[in-house]
Parts: C-alpha cells; structure tokens; sequence
C-alpha cells in the first residue's frame, strides 16, 4: 500500500487468508460497520464480489479479461443480479453519485 501511493486514502486495510461470507461477517462485526453500508469493488466474482452479497452487502464487479479457473462462476442472470458490473473503475463515481 505505502509504494502504491494509496495508502493516505484508506483509514483502514486488512489482508485476509480466505474471502468468505463468514470473513466478511466477522470484519464487519468487528469495526462496527452495518453489511448494508458497505460497499466491495472488485474483479473477482467468486471472492470479492457474491459473498459480500450474501452478507447483504453492496458490491461492484469490475471483471479482469482473463478471470482465474478457481474464480469462475456461472452467472446470475441480468434482472437477478443483485450487484454491479462495470467496465473499469472509471466509471466508479458515477455509480456512487447514483447510490
């Protein structure tokens, strides 16, 4: 984070072994954030993205042209989705103006 450059715009980073519903749970749980006020952006469907979903958060997709195997997933269909999908992160604050 500190060679990125990014660093001054998060308040708080945590690196964690497995990206599940229960993680997200507990890390949520433990800073005393509410699932529905919080919002993922990430490539990755299967890690980053559904089970924030599951825990009833927000999540925005931003998908990698070659996604990993052990990411793949089969996806919701549109009117089922239940998170974003943008093309690249540019388009970020106009989806948040919206939220």
């Amino acid at each position: 984070m500190a060679r990125s450059g990014l660093a001054d715009h998060f308040e708080l980073v945590e690196v964690v072994s497995e990206k599940d519903a229960a993680t997200c749970r507990d890390l949520l749980r433990r800073h005393g954030i509410a699932p529905e006020a919080f919002l993922m952006v990430g490539n990755l469907l299967r890690s980053d993205v559904l089970p924030v979903v599951e825990i009833g958060g927000q999540a925005v997709h931003i998908p990698y042209l070659i996604p990993w195997q052990h990411e793949t997933v089969d996806q919701h269909p549109a009117e089922a989705q239940d998170y974003h999908t943008l093309d690249d992160i540019s388009q970020l604050p106009a989806l948040l103006a919206r939220l």
